[in-house]
């Protein structure tokens, strides 16, 4: 996780690096990261990425965890035999009662 101390020297670093008092700083660029992320971002936020090691590293762990999210297993609803034992503890501890069908 960024501090706002580490964004504020990277966004000084950033600024000095490139002479210019103009340079995007880490807040715009982290406002525009979903952009970045699936855009690859514009030739402004890659000057950042590569002058600022908090945001390329950001940019880095989030990549690296859709990459990983890719992975995981598709979850699956459990039997009905599983809820209905869920059911029948809660009923037993007294946190919910039994269902009683309306009479008509």
């Amino acid at each position: 996780m960024i501090t706002e101390r580490e964004a504020i020297a990277a966004a000084r670093a950033s600024a000095k690096s490139t002479g210019s008092s103009k340079a995007m700083n880490c807040a715009e660029f982290q406002r525009e990261l979903p952009l970045i992320i699936d855009s690859g971002g514009s030739p402004e936020q890659e000057k950042h990425l590569r002058s600022c090691a908090v945001c390329r590293s950001l940019v880095d762990d989030l990549r690296y965890i859709a990459e990983q999210a890719k992975l995981l297993v598709p979850m699956f609803d459990p039997s009905p035999r599983v809820w209905e034992g869920i059911t029948e503890k809660l009923q037993q501890e007294g946190l919910v009662k039994p269902f009683q069908a309306r009479r008509s």
